[in-house]
């Protein structure tokens, strides 16, 4: 099915967006699913490259605004696998698209070049309407991302990512979803995923609805995951997690 069509098709379940999330068929829905709950205040999306998918939340999602934030920045090959770790010349003509392609928009949309830890220290707790992880996808930088913006989300609102998927894979070394899984296994709260591979989502993405409690402050990764696996884990960990991503 051609990308046109697939976006028309991925409409079909719009009306039970209100209810459920669990009819969400890819990720190009996510500003469908917002509107319709009206979760229309703050996002933010973490991972932004060349703000192509930003851009396309501003486009169709109707909320005040979305701030964009990646330190585009460049690892050491051997630290970081991924397709999308490229030169910093590289990095720094993504943020120049970045900005060109969203100036558009105005003041709904907000760009910070820090890193993701970094920017939940200027966020509030509860204060954002919707949080999409689009950023590094080893397992460590994952439960990361998950453990310093868990908190940021409002009762009833989304917390959602891309690539749900694990494995050693054309594109880098991907440990998305174990991570996710543990996550929010843990917290004993559902995880979504859309259908993707398709013509609009390689990978699919993963949705969560936080509960009326709310998602409580976790314990940073090097605090948490070795509660499960043991302090040999946390001794690696805490060498690795001192440097700034």
């Amino acid at each position: 099915m051609r990308r046109g069509a697939r976006r028309v098709y991925n409409r079909r379940h719009r009306l039970s967006y209100r209810s459920t999330i669990t009819r969400v068929p890819s990720r190009n829905e996510l500003p469908a699913l917002l509107n319709a709950r009206g979760l229309l205040g703050r996002g933010a999306e973490i991972g932004v490259k060349t703000g192509r998918y930003s851009d396309e939340l501003l486009s169709s999602w109707q909320g005040e605004e979305l701030i964009s934030i990646d330190p585009w920045l460049s690892a050491e090959p051997d630290e970081y696998v991924d397709r999308s770790n490229v030169s910093q010349d590289e990095f720094e003509r993504y943020y120049e698209i970045t900005q060109e392609r969203l100036a558009r928009h105005g003041n709904r949309s907000s760009i910070w070049r820090v890193t993701s830890v970094e920017a939940t220290e200027r966020v509030p707790d509860h204060s954002f309407d919707f949080v999409y992880i689009d950023a590094r996808h080893d397992y460590d930088s994952v439960m990361e991302d998950l453990a310093a913006w868990c908190c940021k989300v409002r009762s009833g609102g989304i917390l959602a990512g891309h690539d749900y998927v694990d494995g050693d894979l054309p594109q880098g070394e991907f440990h998305v979803k174990s991570a996710v899984d543990e996550f929010f296994g843990r917290r004993q709260i559902p995880v979504h995923s859309t259908e993707g591979p398709s013509a609009v989502e390689l990978f699919p993405s993963w949705i969560v609805e936080v509960p009326e409690e709310g998602i409580p402050r976790a314990r940073s990764v090097e605090r948490d995951v070795p509660s499960l696996l043991g302090e040999e884990y946390a001794q690696a960990g805490d060498a690795q997690h001192d440097q700034s991503r």
